[in-house]
């Protein structure tokens, strides 16, 4: 076939083509702002934070813009980072050149929030071809696909035009929200935990420090007491001190429950943080606030910056205010403090699934095959008075691989799954009273499926 004969097929097969592949894509996933719960209230103006999600993931983002640019250091730690834009940090630059930090879920696909919130950052500046005013974003990632989601939706550069959209001062969310929403904690000990984003804030005279983290850590949270904050169990029951479990786990001698087996190579866990100050310091010195903090957050999480994390700390200074009072020594000792309290607010409230009510009526409007966006299929069946379910062929915290699962009611529409997680499944049903849609976890963290047969 000549070369005219063949462009003209492919004009003629284009259009086709093209509808096919737009029939085969799901929709495109719609960001929308954090929903409610706690949030940390703060007086630092020259910062914003725009925090943004996917509830289709749910995955989302947090991006800190800088009204000015400011200047930066950073500290990697861990096996795995997942950053871009962070080897113009190490060069040792003392000059402001940076308008944004984001953070992302998504893993690696996640990176593509701070070329958003670059592109985003350059329709909003004057002259913005010029080489003085080009926007720079550093960023980094959290893991948060894989066994915890069935889903594969991930931030883009969409969610971070809108992050930066979003932007404003004095608020940040705490708990499961932007780059926090799916974070995870706790698998060091086989016990993995919800946590999520949070930020503290301290002002001495006129010196302001502000720390944001997004723990996604393979150890676990600690509190000041030594004790950690949550565990597999009943609501408010003690975890125990992290010395103990960590000793009882050392001496078992046995492989860990990590959020990936691999090593050597991509993982699934992270704790990025970024410290903020006004206070005009030496770029050696905001270098060294950096490891200084970063240090310090090894007891907050424990283990901490392990082969299985990448974890990445950002120090940055708006350069506002000279404060001879605060040595840059004191001012990485408050920070420190700082980061454990903000560790320490990721923590979320607990979801729970409803007591069980006695509820009864017919199983069959439940009965049907349902996917997941990942293509995992579960199959319900009603086996006499009991629902059945089937699970799909790759495991995940709610459901083992390939197995059979006796279902326990809990009301009109909510079962619950097997196991010690206290997971749930509850029904959507459609207005001929048959299901349309499940849904495990329904509330922070939803994990849905639509029903195909």
């Amino acid at each position: 076939m000549s070369r005219p004969a063949i462009a003209i097929a492919v004009l003629i097969a284009a259009p086709a083509l093209l509808a096919a592949q737009a029939g085969s894509k799901p929709d495109r996933p719609v960001p929308r702002p954090p929903g409610d719960g706690p949030a940390l209230q703060f007086d630092f103006p020259g910062v914003e934070i725009g925090v943004v999600e996917y509830d289709e993931g749910p995955t989302g983002a947090t991006v800190f813009r800088f009204v000015k640019p400011v200047r930066a250091a950073v500290d990697v730690r861990g096996g795995a980072p997942g950053t871009i834009g962070t080897d113009a940090l190490r060069l040792g630059y003392d000059v402001p050149f940076v308008n944004a930090i984001a953070f992302s879920g998504g893993s690696s696909y996640g990176l593509a929030v701070a070329t958003g919130a670059a592109e985003e950052i350059k329709v909003r500046t004057a002259d913005a071809g010029d080489w003085g005013n080009i926007a720079f974003v550093a960023g980094a990632i959290i893991f948060d696909l894989g066994g915890r989601r069935y889903t594969t939706v991930t931030p883009d550069e969409e969610l971070g035009r809108t992050a930066v959209r979003a932007a404003k001062p004095g608020v940040f969310p705490q708990g499961p929200h932007g780059a926090g929403r799916f974070a995870m904690q706790g698998w060091y000990l086989g016990d993995p935990q919800h946590s999520g984003q949070g930020g503290a804030f301290r002002q001495v005279g006129p010196t302001k420090v502000a720390v944001f983290t997004v723990v996604n850590a393979l150890g676990s949270i600690v509190d000041r007491n030594g004790r950690i904050v949550r565990c597999r169990g009943a609501p408010g029951q003690s975890c125990g001190l992290a010395a103990d479990r960590l000793a009882a786990q050392i001496g078992r001698l046995g492989p860990t429950t990590a959020d990936s087996s691999r090593r050597g190579g991509l993982t699934g866990n992270t704790t990025i943080t970024l410290v903020i100050t006004n206070q005009r310091i030496p770029l050696s010195a905001l270098q060294r606030l950096a490891v200084q903090v970063h240090t310090s957050m090894g007891r907050a999480i424990q283990p901490f910056a392990t082969e299985q994390d990448g974890d990445a700390l950002y120090a940055v200074t708006t350069d506002e205010v000279e404060n001879p009072a605060v040595k840059p020594m004191d001012l990485g000792v408050i920070a420190a403090e700082a980061a454990w309290d903000a560790v320490l607010a990721t923590v979320p409230p607990l979801d729970s699934a409803p007591s069980a009510t006695g509820a009864s009526g017919p199983l069959d409007a439940f009965a049907g095959d349902y996917d997941f966006t990942a293509g995992a299929r579960l199959t319900v069946a009603r086996g006499g008075d009991t629902l059945f379910v089937t699970t799909p062929e790759r495991a995940s915290l709610y459901l083992p691989a390939r197995k059979r699962l006796a279902l326990t009611r809990l009301s009109a529409t909510g079962f619950a799954i097997p196991g010690d997680r206290r997971d749930w499944i509850q029904f959507e049903l459609g207005a001929d009273g048959k299901a349309t849609a499940l849904v495990i976890d329904p509330g922070r963290w939803p994990i849905r499926a639509t029903r195909v047969r």
